[in-house]
C-alpha cells in the first residue's frame, strides 16, 4: 500500500511538472511584435517610453523593426531618438496563445495571438544624433488556454542602454502576433 501511494505520489508530480512547463514550450514560428507606448522605469528615477513594431523569426533567429524612444526626469524629456532591431534575435521564451488571464480571470483570445519573453539588440540614434546600442526585452503574458505566464514575470518592456537598467513596468500592453 505505501509503494502504490508512492507511486501515485511521484506520477502526480510528474504531471504537474509537465503541466506547469507545457506553456513554455518553445515555438519554432515567425511572429509581428509591436506594443503601444509602453513607460519604463530605472532605480535612479528617470523613465523611458517606447513604441515598436516589427518581427522576428526563431528558427532563422532574426529580427527586423522599429521604434521611437523618450527619455525622461519627471515630465522632463532629456532625449528623444529612434532605433532600429539588430537583425539576429538574441532570445525567445514561448509562454503559448489564445488567452490571457487578468485579475484572475481567463480571457480567451484569437489563436495567432501569443505571448512570451523575447530579447533584442537595438541600435538607437538621439535627436542628437548620438548612436548607442542597448538590449530590449519585451514581455507579454497570453498563454495557452488552461495555463498562465511564468510566476514572476509581467507584462511590459525593459531597456538596458548607456548604463542605465530600465527593469520596472509602469505602463503599456505587448502583443506578438504568430505569422502564417
Amino acid at each position: 500500500m505505501k509503494r502504490t501511494a508512492a507511486l501515485l505520489s511521484a506520477a502526480f508530480a510528474i504531471a504537474a511538472i509537465a503541466a506547469g512547463s507545457a506553456g513554455s514550450a518553445t515555438s519554432k514560428s515567425s511572429f509581428a511584435v509591436l506594443f503601444a507606448p509602453t513607460t519604463t522605469a530605472a532605480s535612479n528615477g528617470l523613465t523611458i517610453q517606447t513604441e515598436m513594431t516589427g518581427s522576428f523569426n526563431v528558427a532563422a533567429k532574426t529580427a527586423s523593426g522599429s521604434g521611437t524612444y523618450s527619455l525622461m526626469a519627471g515630465s522632463t524629456v532629456l532625449d528623444t531618438g529612434t532605433f532600429t532591431l539588430d537583425p539576429r534575435l538574441v532570445t525567445f521564451q514561448f509562454y503559448g496563445c489564445g488567452e490571457v488571464t487578468m485579475e484572475g480571470e481567463r480571457i480567451p483570445l484569437p489563436p495567432d495571438f501569443c505571448g512570451g519573453r523575447v530579447t533584442f539588440v537595438v541600435n538607437a540614434t538621439s535627436s542628437t544624433g548620438a548612436q548607442h546600442d542597448g538590449l530590449l526585452e519585451v514581455n507579454c503574458q497570453i498563454h495557452d488556454p488552461g495555463g498562465q505566464a511564468p510566476p514572476g514575470t509581467s507584462e511590459g518592456v525593459k531597456v538596458n542602454a548607456r548604463g542605465i537598467n530600465f527593469n520596472e513596468h509602469v505602463t503599456g500592453d505587448n502583443l506578438f502576433q504568430m505569422l502564417p
